[in-house]
């Protein structure tokens, strides 16, 4: 009996101490201490001259496929490509430089 007590306050314990870690890891990353910093991307004349090739394909069939509009932008994500509200005159037409553009 005695052997089954002292299992039961060592399973609560060892909740209690998880329950600890996960509530710092919450606040700590609400606080932002666990925030990674994006590293510089050094590249290559050749990488850039790819991936220029790629933002510009990728543009192409956004606008060409959509009906959105879309702007290229490096983004700490990763997206080659970023969706945009297009603004329109009182009238409902485009404003001028909405339309869409290639690079």
């Amino acid at each position: 009996m005695a052997d089954k007590a002292s299992q039961r306050m060592k399973l609560l314990e060892d909740l209690q101490n998880k329950k600890m870690q996960l509530q710092n890891t919450v606040d700590n990353t609400r606080n932002g201490s666990m925030k990674k910093d994006p590293e510089p991307v050094d590249r290559t004349p050749a990488e850039n001259s790819r991936l220029h090739s790629v933002k510009q394909v990728a543009l192409q069939q956004s606008n060409h496929q959509s009906d959105g509009f879309f702007i290229t932008q490096d983004s700490n994500f990763g997206n080659l490509i970023v969706s945009v509200i297009p603004r329109f005159n009182p009238d409902g037409t485009l404003a001028h430089g909405n339309m869409p553009r290639t690079l």
